[in-house]
């Protein structure tokens, strides 16, 4: 069975650096988990790694899309599997990169197939409140219900429509799934949430100051508001700005320094609950490693 490692974390913890460092020292490739980092013109917004880690390294899976496609997790999990095949065949490391705990969970753990939905039954229960949509979801597959949040509305929505669509419960098809044959190392950064929270107030700063701003601009005027990319982290709350152009701009960055607080929470959250080898980013960085 071939290895594969996996280095991730929340937001802003360091962990494009260690792998950075990582395929520097080993001769591996880096296949980037990210649902926003594939969109080319989304570069600062994303934190993609910097020009100078490309020339040194091979970065798979960044501006691979158009920012009017929409990405997913199913279109990651064969991307990647198809370059973890072709590096290993080569005698290459793969190192898987990113924070979409989501992209790397389905990745380890396999993808269910899930029929799809009439278009006229999504529309359907899309028009419908979530409040409702949720206690419906929760009658008729608790399991479900309990791994989302009242408010993931594309989720619940999906949920409930395959329920609808089928008679089958989301809950029963994600179960229905196959690891792939890899054996996966995965080393996840922890820091303290103080100090998470004040690397994540810096990064934005930063960010704003290299011009994030100006690219929200170009891209909502290529691309409008429906560009999957005003949907990330970021240009979200920038688009009420874009759009009206009112408002104090300072305000808005004070949304997105919280706004990614809270994702960073979340992301937390979600790995806790997995088999993982924990690094304590603090150490690290007193090692010159971050």
């Amino acid at each position: 069975m071939n290895d594969v490692l996996v280095v991730t974390g929340p937001t802003a913890s360091g962990k494009t650096k260690l792998a950075h460092l990582i395929a520097l020292n080993t001769g591996a490739q880096i296949i980037v988990a990210d649902s926003m980092k594939v969109y080319r013109g989304a570069d600062i917004g994303t934190s993609k790694p910097p020009a100078a880690y490309r020339d040194e390294v091979k970065y798979h899976l960044v501006d691979t899309m158009d920012a009017m496609h929409r990405y997913n997790v199913g279109i990651f999990v064969k991307d990647a599997m198809s370059l973890i095949d072709s590096l290993h065949g080569k005698g290459i490391l793969p190192v898987v990169l990113g924070g979409t705990g989501l992209y790397i969970s389905k990745l380890i753990e396999g993808l269910a197939e899930i029929p799809a939905v009439p278009e006229e039954l999504k529309k359907a229960v899309e028009r419908e409140p979530v409040e409702k949509l949720y206690e419906e979801l929760q009658g008729i597959d608790p399991a479900r219900a309990a791994e989302l949040h009242p408010n993931m509305k594309k989720r619940i929505v999906r949920a409930v429509a395959v329920f609808r669509h089928t008679g089958k419960r989301m809950s029963e098809y994600l179960q229905d799934t196959e690891p792939a044959d890899y054996n996966f190392i995965v080393l996840n950064i922890t820091w303290d949430r103080d100090l998470l929270y004040e690397r994540i107030n810096q990064r934005v700063d930063r960010m704003v100051r290299e011009g994030m701003l100006e690219e929200a601009r170009e891209l909502y005027g290529r691309y409008g508001h429906e560009s999957p990319v005003f949907e990330g982290l970021g240009y979200r709350q920038l688009l009420p700005y874009l759009e009206t152009g009112e408002g104090d701009i300072d305000e808005y960055i004070d949304e997105i320094k919280k706004a990614t607080r809270n994702y960073a929470k979340s992301q937390l959250t979600w790995w806790r609950k997995k088999s993982l080898i924990c690094l304590d980013g603090k150490r690290l960085q007193e090692c010159g490693v971050l």
